[in-house]
């Protein structure tokens, strides 16, 4: 039987993943053109990933504690969520070329007083961080969701493989956006048009 608070942290994970993918999809329906529809937008993607790199944060533990309590996991508890590839391509593809052609960019100014720290000197750098991290966050959320529901449903599962799927989300591509999306939703910024 999972604790109580996992099982809270589980749902909440589960309500975060979708949020963020309903907000990364939003650019594909009502793509933003004015200089505040993109701050919005990305402000929006900013807590989005911020959600989740809290649900790593206090579920990563707990989760290898639970899988470490469990069974030795069967095929069926263990597998894991293979990565549609083609879709994969696609979304990173349509991604980056809905951000290239937003027209609010020639308002942003990428020029920040961490620029040199960061690496975000220019229009390129942020599109290049949003098009590699957000689509990898999206379809790593695929996965977390489907062993998140798993984990919930079956007492008896190992919480190994979503442990390691939300590290993945929060060390290898939250860690790394987050500036990208902090700038970009700043108002200072943007110039009014």
């Amino acid at each position: 039987m999972l604790k109580k608070s996992v099982r809270a942290n589980l749902e909440r994970l589960g309500s975060d993943l979708t949020a963020y993918r309903l907000a990364m999809d939003r650019i594909f329906s009502a793509s933003p053109s004015e200089p505040c529809d993109c701050r919005e937008y990305f402000f929006e993607l900013l807590a989005c990933v911020s959600r989740l790199y809290l649900d790593y944060l206090l579920l990563a533990r707990e989760l290898l504690t639970v899988g470490a309590r469990r069974k030795p996991a069967t095929d069926r508890q263990s597998k894991k969520v293979p990565l549609d590839k083609d879709h994969f391509r696609l979304l990173r593809s349509r991604f980056r070329e809905r951000l290239e052609s937003l027209p609010c960019w020639a308002h942003f100014e990428p020029e920040i007083p961490f620029s040199e720290l960061t690496g975000l000197r220019t229009f390129t750098d942020y599109i290049n961080s949003f098009a590699l991290h957000l689509p990898e966050i999206y379809e790593e959320a695929i996965r977390a969701e489907q062993y998140a529901k798993r984990l919930l449903r079956d007492s008896e599962a190992s919480g190994t493989v979503l442990a390691v799927s939300l590290e993945h989300l929060g060390r290898n591509h939250i860690s790394f956006v987050l500036q990208a999306l902090q700038w970009a939703a700043d108002e200072s910024t943007w110039r009014d048009p």
